[in-house]
C-alpha cells in the first residue's frame, strides 16, 4: 500500500469526516448518518481469479451504520487518484461481495458490555491471540445472533436467515481525487462492447457507480461541508476561503496528511507536531507560518552581509520568499500584494513594483 493510500484510508477513519462526506454527498447535508452510529465494517472480500484461484480485493473504507445495536446499512468509500476505465466492474464486485456476506446470516447486532466494554456476546478471544479473555476488546463489533466468530475474520456467518429478515442497503461512493474529471463508465451497460437487442436490456445489470470530482464540487455543494472536509476541499479549489475561515481542525495530523498525498508537499508532515500541540489550529496558522519563515530567511541573509548592499539583497529574497510562498499557496495578487505591503511596510509604489517583479 502507498503513503497516499495510507493517507487517505487514514483521514476516511475519523468517524466525523465519514459522517459528514455521506451526510453530504448522499443527503445533501442532512445529519442522517451520526458519529456515534457507526462501526468499522469490512474492506476484504475475495473472488475467483487466474487459474480458478481464490483472490482478495480490498476496498478503502466501510462502515456500518447502526441503530439500537441493529445495522442498519453499509456506506463504502473508495478513492481514486487516475481514471480507471474497468471501475465499474471492480465496484460491482465489491458490492456483490456485501450483499453475498447476508446470504443465510442472521440478525446482525451490536453487542455492549454493560460497563461500557465492547465485546461480541458470549464471545471469548480466539486461542492464540495474546489476550485473555476477560479483557476489554476496543470499539463495537459486528456479530449475528447465536454464532462465533469466523476465525481470523471480523464477521460471523452461517446462520440460516430467519424468515422475513429485513436486508441492509449497501451505499458506495467514489471520491475522484484526481486532477481530471472522471469520463469513465460508471454503469455495466456502459462497458459493453456490442449492441443490447431491445428484448434483453431489462436483464442487463443495472448496477451503477457514483462517482464525486472532489476537486470540481458546485460551491453550493462544498459550502455544505462544516468540518475537516472542507478544509481539503478549499485547499484544492478555493484557498482565499482556507485563509478567510480560520477554520480548526478536529483530526490535525489526519488533514496534514491528507493535504500532503494530495499536493506532494512534504512541509506539511514536518508541520504535524506544531499543529497537533495547538491543539488543531487553524491551517491558514500553518500558511502565515510558511510565509514568516520566507520572511525571517530573507532578513537574516540582509544582516549576516552587514552592508547596504547585502541588507538590499535580503530583503529582495524576503519579498521573493513572500510572494512565491503565497502565489503557491493559492493567494489572490491583491490579498498577496497587502501580506508584502504589511510584512516589509513598504508604500503602495515600492509594493506595486515588488509584485510586478515576482509574481
Amino acid at each position: 500500500m502507498g503513503e497516499k493510500d495510507r493517507a487517505e484510508k487514514l483521514f476516511m477513519g475519523c468517524p466525523d469526516v465519514f459522517a459528514e462526506l455521506v451526510n453530504v454527498l448522499v443527503y445533501q447535508g442532512e445529519r442522517v448518518l451520526a458519529e456515534d452510529s457507526m462501526v468499522p465494517g469490512p474492506t476484504e472480500s475475495t473472488y475467483l481469479g487466474k487459474k480458478a484461484k481464490l483472490a482478495g480485493q480490498f476496498q478503502d473504507y466501510s462502515m456500518y451504520e447502526t441503530v439500537r445495536g441493529e445495522i442498519h446499512a453499509l456506506y463504502t468509500v473508495e478513492n481514486q487518484s487516475d481514471v480507471d476505465p474497468q471501475m465499474v466492474l471492480r465496484h460491482a464486485g465489491y458490492e456483490g461481495a456485501a450483499y453475498r456476506r447476508q446470504y443465510g446470516q442472521g440478525k446482525a447486532v451490536v453487542q455492549t458490555r454493560p460497563e461500557g466494554q465492547n465485546m461480541l456476546a458470549g464471545q471469548t478471544m480466539p486461542e492464540g491471540h495474546g489476550m485473555p479473555a476477560d479483557q476489554p476488546m476496543s470499539g463495537e463489533r459486528i456479530m449475528v445472533e447465536g454464532q462465533t466468530m469466523t476465525e481470523g475474520h471480523g464477521m460471523l456467518g452461517g446462520r440460516t436467515m430467519p424468515e422475513g429478515r429485513a436486508v441492509y442497503p449497501v451505499i458506495s461512493l467514489v471520491l475522484n481525487w484526481g486532477e481530471q474529471r472522471w469520463t469513465a463508465a460508471t454503469a455495466i451497460h456502459d462497458l459493453i462492447g456490442y449492441p443490447v437487442h431491445r428484448g434483453a436490456e431489462d436483464y442487463v445489470d443495472k448496477n451503477r457507480m457514483h462517482v464525486f470530482d472532489m476537486r470540481f464540487l458546485d460551491g453550493t455543494v462544498r459550502g455544505l461541508f462544516e468540518g475537516d472536509v472542507r478544509v481539503v476541499l478549499d485547499y484544492l479549489s478555493d484557498r482565499e476561503s482556507l485563509i478567510r475561515r480560520r477554520q480548526e481542525l478536529r483530526n490535525p495530523e489526519e488533514v496534514m496528511r491528507m493535504l500532503h498525498a494530495l499536493s506532494g508537499d512534504t512541509r506539511y508532515l514536518k508541520y504535524i507536531s506544531i499543529m497537533k500541540e495547538k491543539g488543531g489550529s487553524a491551517v491558514c496558522d500553518l500558511l502565515d507560518e510558511m510565509v514568516n519563515k520566507g520572511i525571517e530567511i530573507g532578513k537574516k541573509r540582509g544582516i549576516e552581509e552587514g552592508l547596504q548592499k547585502g541588507l538590499q539583497k535580503g530583503l529582495q529574497d524576503g519579498l521573493k520568499a513572500l510572494i512565491s510562498t503565497c502565489r503557491g499557496f493559492g493567494f489572490s495578487f491583491e490579498e498577496t500584494a497587502e501580506r508584502v505591503k504589511e510584512n516589509f511596510c513598504l508604500g503602495d509604489e515600492e509594493t506595486g513594483n515588488s509584485m510586478k517583479l515576482y509574481w
